[in-house]
């Protein structure tokens, strides 16, 4: 298993912080400002952030196997 490197030299750790850390924030303030019939709008804004975020990490594993 290779390291995990917790830095912004690292590619994904700097997509985790374009991608999924502003549909947290999106999300909060979501579920601050809107009302009771429309709460499950955060929810998909997360689902979505995570989804479009772990899609790129699978495509960036096989782009990575495929080079060597």
């Amino acid at each position: 298993m290779e390291r995990f490197d917790m830095s912004f030299q690292n590619k994904r750790v700097r997509i985790w912080f374009a991608l999924v850390l502003p549909s947290v924030l999106l999300a909060v303030l979501l579920y601050i400002f809107l009302p009771n019939e429309f709460q499950f709008i955060p929810t998909l804004v997360l689902i979505v952030g995570l989804a479009i975020y772990y899609a790129w990490v699978v495509l960036d594993k096989r782009k990575q196997r495929s080079n060597k």
